[in-house]
């Protein structure tokens, strides 16, 4: 059986590789069933070996050696499910069903967004999510709470009113039916057939000022299982910028990058084919998000009147700044909320000493509002009265760097100041402690060994700090 397990692996990943967007034809099964030995039934069922190639080998195998016959439906759980499939049920204490053998061939999760609809067949499992074997269930109701725990790998296509039978048969405390539904299940064929492609809808072509929670929409493909949404900055689609997939037919895309001109399109997907692409569609994104400077993420001992400063945006001409107590920026927890605001930074007056803050800014065009900047959060200290900088840069050159960057900064008297560089994901690639008692503060960063790119350039005393975005350019 594992053989035939690995020849049918290797077989399907061979018919992705090779046809791409013409898949894998889908296994289909005719499910015979028994209630105390006398018949009740049949339903049809077929698998998704595009979404989740592995379930469906495994499934195929324990069919070609005829594992499932005589196993019984010892599980029914009105407006749940039904499963089956245990070796134990063959003939096995009534205690037992639903246990599974040691000796079973476990199949890794195949997480997919393959939604959790009545009709849907699945792997069981127990608490390990690559512990899938032979059980399997069928909901009788949408349960998409399972969606993205459980893996999805087939559909019933016929007989759904002999699923309902199987369901609402009596059954104990434990959900076993008080009489036997023993299956036999038998291979049938293929389904062959191709989904058709869908057709945008949302947002119209040629759109302005899209968000990152934008609902992108398109038609419904009758027979799709899932869709694929690919964006692209090139309307040849020579290279794929986002590419994420869908269990229905609209997805938001958090991923989208602001000032971006975007061109769009979608493919549905039955579970064994793809469909051609979608019509093509464009549009522009809002203004991107601000880079925050000051405070910095995560800075304790901040004045309780700071001054908050970001890098300007392109083809922004206003922003909104947002603090709040909480990393949920309610209306009720924010205590400053200004929209508006032309300058890069802003003071904002008698925040609460010892407290923690977080905040964030969102940029804008006209009455277009642009993309929100990421939560910076920070600590106020014991400081009152008016922000003042206590760090001062006085010069910071050459900017861009190729060897040095040399900055000097007038500084409260002090014996230790603290300077780190950090790249733009918050690593920190240069630190060094001065000593410094005079007030004046020169330095010099060798930065010859650094990649390319922005830089946060950040000196620190006492409590006090200033930052500067800095540039490395190896080509300059």
């Amino acid at each position: 059986m594992k053989k035939l397990l690995l020849l049918l692996n290797i077989s399907i990943l061979l018919c992705v590789n090779v046809f791409g967007q013409g898949g894998v034809d889908k296994p289909k099964y005719q499910i015979l069933t028994n209630r105390a030995g006398t018949f009740l039934g049949t339903f049809d069922i077929e698998l998704f070996p595009l979404i989740a190639p592995m379930h469906t080998a495994n499934f195929d195998s324990l069919v070609n050696d005829q594992f499932f016959d005589s196993t019984a439906f010892h599980r029914v759980v009105p407006g749940f499910v039904i499963q089956g499939g245990d070796p134990n049920s063959i003939s096995g204490p009534i205690s037992t069903w639903g246990q599974g053998q040691p000796w079973q061939h476990t199949v890794d999760a195949e997480f997919s967004v393959v939604r959790h609809l009545r009709g849907r067949l699945g792997a069981a499992r127990d608490n390990n999510p690559n512990s899938a074997t032979s059980q399997f269930y069928i909901c009788v109701a949408n349960s998409t709470f399972l969606d993205g725990e459980y893996t999805v790998y087939g559909q019933v296509t016929n007989g759904m009113n002999i699923v309902d039978d199987i369901v609402s048969s009596p059954r104990d405390a434990n959900d076993v039916p008080l009489q036997k539904i023993e299956m036999f299940v038998t291979y049938i064929g293929v389904n062959d057939s191709v989904p058709d492609a869908p057709v945008l809808t949302a947002p119209a072509d040629a759109a302005t000022g899209i968000l990152n929670t934008q609902n992108f929409v398109w038609t419904t493909v009758d027979a799709a299982v899932m869709y694929t949404l690919e964006f692209s900055t090139d309307p040849a689609f020579t290279t794929i910028d986002i590419s994420q997939n869908a269990g229905l037919n609209s997805a938001l895309v958090p991923s989208l990058q602001g000032s971006t001109a975007y061109y769009w399109r979608v493919k549905s997907n039955n579970g064994g084919h793809e469909s051609a692409y979608s019509n093509v569609r464009s549009f522009n994104s809002a203004t991107a998000a601000a880079t925050l400077i000051y405070p910095p993420d995560t800075a304790t001992g901040i004045n309780i009147n700071p001054i908050f400063t970001w890098d300007p945006v392109p083809n922004a001409d206003s922003y909104t700044l947002q603090v709040s107590i909480s990393s949920v920026f309610t209306t009720q927890n924010m205590v400053y909320n200004t929209a508006g605001l032309t300058g890069t930074s802003q003071q904002v007056g008698g925040l609460n000493p010892n407290t923690q803050y977080y905040w964030r800014v969102r940029s804008a065009n006209g009455t277009t509002q642009g993309f929100y900047s990421v939560k910076y959060s920070f600590t106020t200290g014991t400081t009152i009265g008016i922000d003042e900088p206590t760090i001062q840069l006085t010069s910071l050159y050459p900017n861009p760097a190729t060897e040095f960057i040399n900055f000097s900064a007038t500084i409260p008297q002090s014996s230790k100041i603290s300077i780190t560089l950090a790249d733009k994901l918050g690593r920190t690639v240069y630190t060094a402690v001065e000593n410094n008692s005079s007030g004046l503060l020169h330095h010099a960063i060798p930065v010859s060994g650094f990649a390319s790119g922005i830089y946060l350039l950040t000196i620190e005393t006492e409590g006090k700090m200033t930052s500067r975005k800095v540039a490395v350019n190896k080509n300059y």
